[in-house]
């Protein structure tokens, strides 16, 4: 039996993008087949330097990449890029869409759940921006860019200025950009008439934890942050309707009798809801964690070798049966079993080398 994408029933598109030069192929597009763990490399896209962040339009017909520069052109600050999405294929068809986020090197973009408007994280411009979707999947040039402003945190190699690092929307009304720089979230009201960012609050992470991306639960009233500078995480209490999120627990993201280098990087929620994944640059492991379903407080259950260096991010299959780990340093992506039951992850022997890879994020079915 095939897909709509006319793939068997047990494979999936998985897009790619890695740091890389405008000449290199930054943009990869794959198979996974969710039976074997095997990848296979179905397109190469090169155009696009540093192809950093990736996310697709709700809709499934569109692919946004950030390109996490300085400049753009002649002008200021990094890029977003959209490209088409063939449904049959999976594959991908660059548009000449490309716009400024107002802001240098955008590290994460996301879209609101009608696809509306595109969201970008500028890390070193320390600012968000948000741009307007048109209906056939197109970007439009930004209509609000709001700078990230609060007192620094301790870290004065890190945290010398703020630092966007992460950007989602909160509920319905609301959106939270992660600041590493102020250890803060900021939250923004979306005014979806005037398609603007307008300030609401902020909400405070201990001092140079260094706050990187954060995700909400799909069935609690909570949310984690991964702490990149201090490899913790923290868990909030989530009031979607006004806007607010309380600090609750905070707990580490490494092996107690650890003393070397880390900084934390990517965070994810299992299918369930039952399980957190997160990962660890310099101990270069991925911590297992179960989420207590009546408060949404976590339990560590398992470091495991993530068989590479420096794992920037990593993704859960859409069937919640497998986890793939993309290293920056060694250059290879490495795929583990998951126990549905337990959580628990166990390597297997699949493997896929490509340059420098940061972010993947699955087609939607």
């Amino acid at each position: 039996m095939s897909n709509q994408n006319g793939l068997s029933t047990s494979s999936s598109i998985l897009y790619i993008g890695s740091y890389g030069t405008a000449e290199e192929s930054t943009i990869h597009v794959c198979t996974f087949d969710d039976t074997t763990g095997e990848l296979t490399i179905l397109q190469r896209l090169s155009g696009l330097e540093n192809a950093s962040y990736l996310t697709l339009n709700p809709s499934g017909g569109s692919l946004y990449a950030a390109s996490e520069t300085e400049v753009t052109g002649d002008a200021s600050g990094g890029s977003v890029a959209s490209f088409e999405i063939d449904k049959a294929t999976g594959l991908l068809k660059p548009t000449g869409n490309r716009l400024l986020t107002y802001g240098a090197h955008p590290c994460y973009i996301s879209t609101d759940k009608a696809g509306q408007v595109l969201l970008a994280a500028n890390y070193t411009g320390g600012n968000v921006a948000l741009l307007p979707i048109k209906a056939d999947g197109g970007l439009e040039e930004a209509t609000s860019v709001q700078q990230n402003a609060g007192e620094l945190g301790p870290n004065a190699a890190r945290q010398d200025a703020p630092h966007a690092h992460c950007i989602i929307p909160f509920g319905s009304s609301y959106v939270c950009a992660v600041d590493l720089g102020i250890d803060a979230i900021v939250i923004y009201r979306f005014d979806e008439e005037r398609r603007s960012l307008i300030p609401h609050g902020i909400s405070k992470v201990h001092r140079g934890a260094g706050p990187r991306h954060l995700i909400f639960h799909p069935h609690l009233k909570t949310g984690y942050v991964m702490n990149e500078l201090d490899s913790t995480i923290t868990q909030f209490d989530v009031d979607a309707e006004l806007g607010a999120l309380t600090a609750n627990q905070v707990i580490s993201a490494l092996p107690a009798d650890y003393n070397g280098y880390n900084d934390s990087a990517d965070i994810h929620l299992g299918v369930s809801g039952r399980y957190l994944y997160s990962s660890n640059r310099g101990h270069n492991s991925i911590a297992v964690f179960a989420v207590d379903q009546g408060n949404g407080q976590l339990s560590l259950i398992q470091h495991i070798d993530c068989g590479g260096e420096s794992p920037r991010n990593f993704v859960l299959t859409p069937s919640g049966d497998h986890l793939l780990v993309a290293h920056q340093k060694t250059g290879n992506i490495t795929v583990f079993s998951v126990d549905a039951e337990s959580g628990l992850l166990s390597k297997l022997d699949s493997e896929l080398e490509l340059p420098s890879p940061v972010c993947m994020k699955f087609a939607i079915a």
